[in-house]
């Protein structure tokens, strides 16, 4: 009998994760009791709307300007419902979903009355996402974006203090399959870890105990932690971590270098297959490209230095 040989044909591989593009948007409360914002905020909704068209919007926070005792819930209410009607609904029209932490300035932990009602707002508002716990939504959770591609934990770092049990949430979060399947994960949460706005470079504005929150992201693998709170666009790296100050709308200048604010709107594409992300940055007053190699090499504030960079990798 002839024995033909047995051909085995190997198993087709996946094809490599498409990008994933977030933009960032956030810091774009008005004053105290606002229900309208500044100009350049409709511009750069209509910009994510129109021109970008994102697989999401990822915000780091302060989407409304609360945070001040004299308000009556009747006003903090209308301002949720102001965000509602000028940022969220346009997006969820466009098919664009809305990941984000909250802000001192949305549910800060000194005000259990902010903090109810930003629980109420986003309970009647779930973002239609893949979560992967949500346990403790709206104030800490994660999701994941690209049929899986792209991992994201929110933390409640609408305060200074990011606790012993909130780093053992994130560093099971950053273990679990979801996280350990994505090829890129990112973190985000209001307060930095570092100093970047000469007006916000104080204790209290950053976070405490941010060298032990940075080595739980380190050993978890994430490609870098986005904030806002300081509102002054910055790609950096601090140790071994990537960090991204998301800009905002109304800048502050950067530590020790006065003149050099401006509001901004990012596009971060996250590549997973390649652990690696770029972004596209402009001014959103003028509409005019940012060049993050046009940014001061090195900022040099509290908890830092911080280092520039050009992408995430």
């Amino acid at each position: 009998m002839l024995l033909l040989p047995l051909l085995l044909s190997a198993a087709p591989l996946p094809p490599p994760a498409q990008p994933v593009r977030l933009a960032i948007l956030g810091d774009f409360n008005g004053p105290y009791g606002s229900t309208t914002y500044p100009a350049p905020l409709a511009r750069s909704v209509a910009r994510i709307v129109n021109e970008w068209r994102p697989d999401a919007v990822l915000s780091p926070g302060d989407l409304i300007g609360a945070q001040k005792a004299s308000l009556g819930d009747a006003q903090v209410r209308a301002m949720w419902a102001a965000f509602d009607r000028d940022v969220r609904a346009p997006l969820s029209r466009a098919g664009i979903p809305f990941v984000f932490t909250l802000g001192n300035h949305d549910a800060s932990p000194r005000s259990p009355r902010d903090r109810r009602e930003a629980a109420t707002y986003w309970a009647a508002h779930v973002p239609p996402l893949a979560f992967v716990d949500r346990a403790a939504f709206p104030f800490r959770f994660s999701v994941t974006l690209g049929d899986g591609a792209v991992f994201i934990a929110s933390l409640d770092a609408s305060g200074p203090d990011v606790r012993a049990g909130q780093r053992a949430w994130l560093a099971a979060q950053l273990a679990s399959p979801a996280a350990r399947a994505a090829g890129a994960r990112l973190v985000v949460g209001h307060l930095p870890l570092a100093g970047v706005s000469a007006g916000k470079n104080r204790p209290g504005e950053v976070l405490r105990e941010a060298d032990a929150l940075r080595q739980v992201m380190e050993a978890g693998g994430v490609l870098a932690y986005v904030h806002g709170h300081h509102a002054a666009f910055y790609p950096a790296r601090l140790g071994r971590l990537n960090v991204l100050s998301a800009g905002g709308i109304g800048g502050r200048d950067y530590v020790g270098h006065p003149g050099t604010a401006r509001s901004t709107v990012t596009l971060l594409t996250v590549w997973p297959a390649q652990g690696r992300a770029t972004f596209e940055t402009v001014d959103a007053a003028t509409g005019q490209p940012v060049d993050p190699a046009s940014l001061p090499a090195r900022l040099d504030g509290l908890n830092g230095p911080l280092v520039r960079v050009t992408d995430f990798r």
